[in-house]
């Protein structure tokens, strides 16, 4: 059984207050409104900054509107969580400002997003020891409310994977486990390891090497996936990361999510299944880290809710993976 960390946000209830930025890519204007609706169908208040969108060179707002905004999420005393409209590209551009931040004087808040928000779980959970939720972002919750927006093959939640991301922010359900994953190397020691989850994206992660956000990894269980980077990409990312000594003996393990979008070109078969088995044994062997596969997350249409910052629990013999939610009841705001 894992153990709970010591610092948890807080469970959400009833007309509990959600702020909800974008410090990424800008979504549609439907899907803001019907991903709102959604969060307001299951009993919560949402606030948007007024100001939430302007022109940029590339993200939905300039750096300093969108770091205001997520300071503003951030120290607000009167919410409960803060979730993120859309990934694509922007939140490493406001990390300097972040790392300026005093971290605020409440309990740790809920930060829900992946993809490009794998900038901030890792500053949540690495510089102010806070717990956090890789899931679906707004635009995508967005899809269940008005159908339209699921053209040209867009994901669509599944609903028993929405059901229990509602349990797990409402404190329904305490612990989240993965099973049947692959064991692709052993590595050295006990076949029930313990350690903290991170990870997330991996070119987002990847992009945090040598900046403030410099990735730690004694300890920690880490978790990739990502969307449209073919096979040698991924081997670049993770050769970098090799070289670098990211990885150490001290690195519990590695799980690998779901890679979409990485067929190569003409129509031939994917390599980033081979990439990742010469990882396993490359890195398996050279460091002693445990290697797996078949995690359901990523971009595609797997994305169970993954607590980040938190304890948790391996089991080699049968490829099972334990993890508390991050979150506890408490009094409310």
């Amino acid at each position: 059984m894992c153990v709970a960390s010591s610092k948890s946000w807080r469970y959400l209830r009833d007309q509990d207050l959600i702020d909800v930025v974008a410090p990424g890519f800008r979504p549609t204007d439907a899907e803001v409104q019907f991903g709102v609706k959604f969060l307001e169908r299951w009993g919560f208040r949402v606030r948007l900054p007024r100001d939430l969108f302007a022109e940029d060179v590339i993200a939905s707002n300039t750096d300093a509107a969108r770091f205001r905004h997520l300071r503003q999420a951030l120290q607000a005393r009167d919410s409960r969580a803060i979730w993120c409209l859309r990934g694509g590209y922007g939140a490493i551009r406001i990390v300097p400002h972040l790392m300026e931040m005093k971290r605020p004087a409440t309990t740790p808040k809920l930060l829900v997003g992946l993809s490009d928000v794998t900038t901030l779980h890792l500053f949540l959970n690495q510089t102010w020891g806070w717990p956090s939720l890789h899931a679906s972002l707004v635009d995508r919750l967005a899809r269940l409310m008005e159908s339209s927006l699921a053209t040209g093959g867009k994901p669509v939640p599944p609903a028993e994977q929405v059901a229990e991301l509602l349990r797990v922010i409402r404190g329904e359900q305490e612990e989240i486990q993965f099973q049947e994953l692959e064991v692709l190397h052993r590595g050295r020691g006990d076949r029930i390891r313990k350690g903290v989850s991170g990870g997330g994206n991996l070119v987002t992660w990847a992009s945090a090497l040598a900046t403030p956000l410099h990735p730690k990894t004694t300890g920690r269980i880490l978790v990739f996936e990502d969307i449209g980077e073919r096979g040698y990409r991924v081997d670049r990312l993770l050769e970098q990361l090799r070289q670098a000594k990211v990885f150490n003996e001290k690195t519990v393990a590695v799980i690998f999510g779901e890679f979409t979008g990485d067929q190569e070109p003409g129509g031939e078969a994917t390599r980033v299944p081979a990439v990742i088995e010469r990882f396993a044994q490359q890195v398996g062997r050279e460091f002693g880290i445990a290697v797996l596969r078949g995690l359901p997350v990523g971009h595609g249409v797997q994305q169970r809710s993954l607590p980040l910052g938190v304890k948790s629990e391996l089991d080699l013999r049968n490829g099972s993976w334990t993890l508390r939610t991050g979150g506890q009841a408490g009094r409310t705001l």
